[in-house]
This record gives C-alpha cells, structure tokens and sequence, in this order.
C-alpha cells in the first residue's frame, strides 16, 4: 500500500451544508472589545458560545493571524532566548488596540506595519498592543515584537509543557495545552491555525528540528549556524514544536518514496527501533483513516521524562519511556488531533479519543489482541469506580482535558459496536477528510455520526459523552 500524502486539502463535501459542520467567526457584534482578551467563540448558527470556558483569556478577538515568522537566538549554556517574531495577521474589525499571549520573558519593542506601536503587559500573558494608526476591519497588517529572556515551562496534571530546557544540553519546546505561548507571542487559540517559519541560531554542535521542512541551514558566523525550519500547512498553537540539542538525525523512507526525519537525544538512540517503524504505522493508519493529512512526518525522541507523547503536528514529540504504542497514537494524532482539532480544550477527548483508539487498532491488527475481551476487561475493572464514570467527556474539567482517556477510548470502542464496522471506518476516515486542519466539537461530531448511521444516538450520546455514571449494560455492551 502506498501512503499518500495530501498537498492540498480537499473540498468539503455537501454533507457539511446538511450537517452544519463547521467554524464560523465572531460577528462584529459577538466579538470582544478591541484590545480585550479571551477568543470568542461562535457556533455556525451564530450562537455566541463565549470564551474558552478553562481558559477565558487565552486566545484574541479581532483578528485572524496567517502566518509566524520566528528568528531566534539561543545560548544553550545560559539558556537564554533572543527572539524577533514577525507576525502576518488580517483584521476582522475595526481595532484602535489588540492583544498576542505571552508568557514571561521581556518585550523589547513592537511595530505594527513598520510603524513603532505602544505595549503593556497585563496578567499572567496579556501583550496588549496600541498601534500609531488604528486598524480597518479587512486590512492585512503585521506586527513585529522583538523580545528575549529565559523561558519557563507551565505545570500541568500532565507534566510541565511549554520551554523545557537544561543548562548546556537541549531546549525543547513541547506539549499542550498552551505551550506555545511560553516561547513566542501567539493569539493562543485553537481555532486561529496559521503557518509557522523558525529560524534558530545556536552553536554549530547544536541540531534544530521544528515542524514541517528543514529550508536552509547557514553559517551564522564563528562556531554558529542558523537552521530554518518551515510548516506551510496552517497549525494550531498547541501543535507547535522546537527542539534545540545534539540530535541524531535519522531520514528513513516512506512507502511511496517520501522521506521522513527523526531525531535522537544520544541518550535515546535505542528508540530508534521503534522510530525506524514509522513507514509501517504510517502505511497501518493510512488504510484506516484515509491519505496522510499532513505535508511531512517524523519525531523527536527525548532521553527525559514528560509524562505524556506531544502529537505536534508533523514531528511528535517522544519521552524516554516511548513505546509503540506512542508512535501509533502521536501518528494517528495527524489525522485526530493536528488535522480536525477542536474548538475549546474542553473538546480535547473528541479527537483524543480517536487518536488513542488507534493503538487498540494496531494492537487488535498486528499483535492478535481480541478487543472485545480487552474492552470487557477494561470495563470490570472500573465498573464499580465511580470516579472513573464522573468525568463528562465532553466536558472534564479546567486541567483535566486528557484525565478520562480510558473511558474516552471505551466509548469509542462502544460506539464501533453499536454502529458496525463499515459504518464506524467511514465515519473515522471521513470526519478528517471533510475538515482538513479544521476545528470541530463534540456536537459537530455527534451531527455527523447521526447523518453517517441516519441512526438517532441521543441515548448513547447521553450516557456515554455526557453521562457522569456508569452506562446501563445496553449501552456498555451494545449489540451483546
């Protein structure tokens, strides 16, 4: 089998009209005011959502950004950061002031179309930017911030995501949710995906891998190079990846030809055993879920401790304790996850929980594993926990996003079961199909499962995607 990989993305299909799939942008009158915090959400039939509901002042209205451009310098020893980010933006107000998440570090200077800008800092992450010349609604506009310091990482339940750096050895920026705002100005919302260009400079014994394709790697005088790294499929935030250290770079081959980068801490060379399959579990996903979504493939493997595996988009990245079972899901992921991703973190398990039920695929393909046993397993061993079932899935909880993933992945195995296999793979490989590098939730995805069955789901939607205990037999063991 040949894995195709998508260079342009596809047409939506008429399905999205009788669905009513999609994302829609604040109206003027829903949008917050100019230089206000908090990305406001709208529904496609103009329902004003509000803000993320975890986090209300991530993310900002009034404008949708196209492109970052980052030129970095790095010094490794004192791991401080010097950064100038060149952001490409559209108004989609009127805007006297406007607001980018930073977190930490110290803005020296902001310029909005060449023209020097004034800039405080407010809250925990707020740059709040006052151009000379206010903005039109519909003008291309971009903003330049010069900035630098020692990034910190934020503590999550998960682990510390964001700039995770040791003295003389890698920087590495990773995880979700709001990393990215940790190591470049961004408007730190899901649904404002955009194309990332970074450009390192560092000690010539230093590697740079980012997302998408490695452009140039130069001379940037005695003992230093600048390596440029481009992703041209628009990402979003918490997609984004940087990892600076003396990686072991691996370039393998993909069926059809393709060529795919990993790379190694030398403390983590011996995953590349499991690295080296990538070509195996991209060919395995591809004949699941349809042509690979994304423009390039590979990973970044760590010799340290996250706690989780970031699906970054293009390059996941690794920890020391990566399995097979972590290159399946981080790949999945560029389909579930980095490719239809969803609108607020509280919609974090509908892609999630998909990208993780690959692994169960894979084991249930490849390792003769019977899923129905597993399933009823898993379900013994937690049928008397209420705190297993308390959780909603579609809605766990402000530092909670990924917390119930087993039950998320019971679901999905659920759900298979209810509606069969030919309708379930369908559904699997034609969600991401219909919204390439969208932003969806859990109420698009229950739309078009009922449109994909023509079956009414609200029972089983209410007992396992919003329900809070455990789900009566006929829906825990549906078609038994």
């Amino acid at each position: 089998m040949t894995v195709r990989i998508r260079w342009q993305e596809p047409l939506c299909t008429a399905l999205l009209a009788t669905t009513m799939i999609g994302t829609c942008q604040a109206s003027a009158a829903a949008q917050p005011a100019p230089g206000s915090d908090g990305y406001v959400h709208v529904s496609p039939d103009g329902t004003v959502l509000g803000p993320d509901s975890y986090y209300p002042k991530d993310g900002n209205g009034g404008y949708d950004v196209d492109k970052y451009s980052l030129a970095l310098d790095y010094a490794p020893y004192s791991m401080l950061l010097s950064g100038k980010a060149t952001i490409t933006a559209t108004a989609t107000q009127d805007l006297s002031r406007f607001d980018l998440d930073l977190r930490g570090l110290t803005v020296r200077s902001v310029s909005v179309d060449g023209v020097a800008a004034t800039f405080r800092r407010v809250g925990e992450h707020e740059l709040v930017i006052t151009p000379k010349t206010p903005l039109a609604a519909g003008k291309r506009f971009t903003v330049v911030v010069g900035y630098d310091g020692r990034p910190e990482p934020l503590t999550t339940a998960r682990g510390r995501v964001g700039w995770l750096a040791t003295s003389g050895d890698s920087a590495v920026a990773t995880g979700q949710p709001r990393s990215a705002m940790t190591w470049f100005p961004v408007n730190g919302t899901e649904v404002d995906k955009a194309t990332l260009r970074v450009s390192v400079t560092v000690l010539d014994e230093f590697a740079v891998l980012g997302n998408g394709f490695q452009v140039s790697d130069v001379p940037a005088g005695l003992g230093r190079h600048t390596v440029t790294w481009a992703e041209d499929t628009a990402l979003a935030p918490s997609t984004a990846m940087l990892g600076i250290g003396r990686w072991e770079v691996e370039r393998i081959t993909l069926p059809g030809g393709r060529t795919a980068i990993n790379a190694y801490h030398p403390c983590a060379v011996d995953k590349r055993k499991i690295g080296g399959r990538l070509p195996e579990v991209l060919e395995f996903l591809t004949g699941k879920f349809g042509d690979y979504p994304q423009s390039a493939a590979g990973g970044l493997f760590l010799d340290r401790s996250l706690g989780y595996t970031h699906g970054a988009q293009t390059r996941p990245v690794y920890s020391r304790a990566a399995t097979m079972a972590d290159l399946v899901y981080a790949t999945a992921y560029q389909w579930w996850g980095a490719g239809v991703t969803g609108k607020m973190w509280r919609d974090t398990l509908m892609p999630e929980s998909i990208a993780q039920y690959a692994v169960w695929l894979w084991d249930e393909a490849k390792n003769g594993v019977d899923l129905d046993r597993r399933y009823r397993e898993t379900v013994t061993k937690v049928s008397e926990d209420p705190a297993f079932w308390a959780p909603k899935l579609t809605d766990p909880g402000k530092g909670a996003e990924f917390a119930p993933t087993t039950k998320a992945v019971l679901m999905v195995h659920a759900l298979r079961r209810l509606i069969g296999d030919e309708a379930f793979f369908q559904i699997v490989s034609g969600f991401p199909a219909i919204n390439p590098q969208g932003n969806q939730n859990w109420h698009d995805f229950e739309l078009y499962v009922s449109a994909m069955t023509q079956r009414d789901l609200g029972e089983f939607n209410a007992a396992w995607l919003d329900g809070t205990v455990r789900p009566p037999d006929a829906l825990l063991y549906p078609g038994r």
